[in-house]
């Protein structure tokens, strides 16, 4: 009966061996499969964590746009401002020699570039001379190109006017 104890105990160590073997092997499948699943993990994590900055990033992109439009107004507004000074330095500037305060304001104010004088009108009463008239204005163009300070000429069956720099 000895002898059957020590095949049984054999078997049983073998058994045991057997199932530490498999607890061995299981122990490593678990850690595999909780290295995938941590892997998984930080995947859903990165996954979260570009669409966080996707929405972060289009709130600055949105926030940039807004900024970038205020700009464009403020620029706008300092280009009129601009018009606004150069008109007041030359409706507050000195009299040219030998012109009246109006016609050197006119001439100040009347750009360097040839027109009609219809558009040159339109111009002068544009920037705030609302009362003058057109027969005025043109009797002031006469006087100024009289004096040196504007030239006409005709040109396509119209009568064009240059400012002269004095």
């Amino acid at each position: 009966m000895g002898l059957l104890k020590n095949e049984d105990n054999e078997q049983l160590r073998q058994l045991v061996k057997a199932c530490l073997l498999e607890i061995s092997k299981l122990k490593i499948e678990l850690k595999k499969c909780q290295k995938e699943s941590s892997k998984a993990g930080d995947e859903r994590a990165l996954l979260e964590l570009k669409e966080d900055v996707e929405s972060k990033l289009l709130e600055k992109e949105k926030e940039i746009n807004n900024l970038q439009e205020l700009l464009e107004k403020k620029d706008q507004k300092l280009e009129e401002l601009e018009i606004i000074r150069y008109h007041f330095n030359a409706l507050t500037a000195k009299p040219k020699k030998d012109l009246t305060s109006f016609q050197s304001q006119v001439y100040q104010l009347l750009p360097k570039e040839e027109d009609t004088l219809e558009n040159l009108y339109s111009h002068i009463t544009e920037i705030g001379f609302s009362e003058l008239s057109s027969e005025n204005f043109e009797h002031v163009m006469r006087n100024l190109e009289r004096k040196g300070y504007f030239e006409s000429y005709q040109k396509d069956d119209e009568v064009y006017w240059q400012k002269i720099d004095k």
